[in-house]
């Protein structure tokens, strides 16, 4: 298995430029996909499975790109097909490659899931996968888990793959960088006076205090926005055990 020792970082200024500063997180699972296109053949077929928006179909575009998403989702795109990631209408050894980036936390049984994977892989293919560790809750009330690398080298083994990669998606400055502005820009958000009715709450004081916190605004989310989340992105390299990483991109191979 091959472990990075960069543990994710993009260089010192990365290749999508300040808009990867300012999110090094989906950067890092974007430039993930871009380097494993060295693993495929040419007119590879791949499935991206749980494509939602297919944001990376542009990154498949020189090879066979199918979609599928859960039916009733959170998005509207159509797709080659609808169907649970436990269960899909798709012959065994059909896809050279299966793509699922932060999805895995979604499914009821992710080992079920990772079985119904390599069922569909053709032997020797392989599974781009990405995983959060440290994060908010997303997509409720379909936010069932969190990874740690030792979970993943579980599941691969019990799901008959072999790791062939498996890297932390930055360290504690990342994590810090990117949250700290969403926590602060919530507390604006949790207090907006218009939805203080649908909330149960009293429309006078939620604004009295939309109106005290405006300071928040000026004073602390915008310098931990456009300050310190690009300092911190930096400062990330700082961090050598990474044991607060956001997350994991990992190749997964099906066996020959």
């Amino acid at each position: 298995m091959k472990h990075h020792k960069s543990n994710g970082f993009l260089g010192l200024w990365p290749k999508g430029g300040i808009a990867a500063i300012l999110d090094p997180e989906n950067a890092r699972i974007e430039r993930f996909l871009f380097d494993s296109l060295k693993l495929l053949k040419k007119k590879s077929k791949i499935l991206d499975a749980g494509a939602g928006k297919c944001p990376y179909r542009k990154i498949f575009k020189d090879h066979i790109y199918e979609s599928m998403d859960m039916p009733d989702g959170f998005y509207e795109n159509k797709h080659t097909f609808e169907s649970t990631l436990s269960s899909m209408p798709v012959k065994d050894g059909v896809y050279d490659a299966v793509v699922l980036t932060q999805v895995l936390e979604h499914v009821h049984n992710p080992l079920e899931t990772l079985m119904e994977i390599n069922r569909v892989l053709k032997p020797g293919g392989i599974l781009l996968l990405s995983v959060p560790l440290n994060g908010p809750l997303h997509g409720e009330p379909f936010h069932f888990f969190q990874f740690t690398h030792y979970g993943l080298i579980e599941l691969a083994k019990t799901s008959k793959f072999k790791i062939h990669s498996l890297e932390k998606i930055g360290g504690g400055f990342w994590f810090i960088g990117k949250r700290l502005p969403i926590l602060l820009r919530s507390l604006l958000k949790n207090h907006d006076p218009f939805r203080a009715k649908k909330r149960n709450r009293n429309p006078l004081a939620e604004s009295l205090l939309f109106i005290s916190l405006i300071p928040v605004w000026f004073f602390l989310y915008l310098p931990s926005a456009y300050i310190i989340r690009p300092i911190f992105y930096w400062f990330d390299l700082l961090d050598i055990e990474k044991t607060l990483t956001t997350g994991y991109t990992s190749v997964f191979q099906k066996n020959l």
